[in-house]
């Protein structure tokens, strides 16, 4: 009953996320809600796991759970330096 209520609320958290995410002032603001909505997607994953003993969504919770950390290090590094690309060695 409490995973239930669990991921209800995180249902509304994750609408406002996406509000946040489509309506952002930055770009930068905007990366940050995707982030926060994958890993609230990951915590809802883990809640319906519990209410239904389904271990196939605690897989699904972990794999989005580290796409989430691996996205939000992608995009602090892009925010960084602006470029995906590895910087060019100086000339000795």
């Amino acid at each position: 009953m409490i995973a239930l209520i669990v991921a209800g609320v995180l249902l509304f958290l994750i609408a406002l996320t996406l509000v946040r995410m489509f309506s952002g002032p930055t770009l930068y603001d905007r990366a940050l809600a995707a982030v926060s909505a994958i890993l609230k997607t990951a915590l809802l994953c883990a809640a319906i796991a519990a209410a239904s003993n389904a271990a196939l969504w605690l897989d699904v919770a972990l794999v989005l759970a580290l796409s989430a950390l691996a996205l939000g290090a992608v995009v602090l590094k892009f925010f960084r330096v602006r470029s995906f690309q590895p910087p060019m060695p100086r000339g000795a």
